[in-house]
């Protein structure tokens, strides 16, 4: 008995240290709200983005961005991908129909951070790939 509080507080922080759970509904539900066409899409992406978050089907957790992975959507339909300063995959993109009303990127050379429905919410992307057993990533805006 005397080990209660040592086990209380071990199972409390793991508690405490789990990531929180990507909410696909809910970036679902912000991002059909708005009602994006596909010109408001694009303007929303081109910018500068922080990989925050990914969630894969296959394993069923969350983890947080365990890499400085940073992508740039230009208006001239440029991207790249950088992990920290190097330059990982770069080309053009654009919008392709996906279903259920979505769009997805359509790339001259893949990344898979970059892969599923794009579901945009206020300042955070994410490219959802889970249903098709693939991985949800997420990502912030860059001020």
């Amino acid at each position: 008995m005397r080990f209660a509080p040592f086990y209380l507080a071990l199972v409390v922080g793991f508690v405490a240290c789990k990531e929180p759970e990507l909410n696909i509904q809910s970036f679902w539900d912000c991002h059909h709200s708005r009602s994006l066409d596909t010109s408001a899409i694009s303007g929303k992406l081109i910018g500068s983005w922080l990989w925050s978050r990914q969630s894969c089907f296959t394993t069923g957790k969350t983890i947080k961005a365990d890499k400085n992975i940073k992508v740039v959507f230009n208006a001239n339909r440029r991207f790249k991908v950088y992990e920290n300063t190097t330059e990982m995959t770069s080309g053009t993109w654009g919008l392709k129909s996906s279903d259920s009303g979505t769009w997805e990127l359509e790339l001259s050379s893949g990344s898979r951070y970059l892969n599923g429905r794009i579901l945009l919410c206020d300042n955070h992307v994410l490219f959802n790939n889970s249903y098709i057993d693939g991985c949800d990533n997420a990502f912030t805006k860059m001020e």
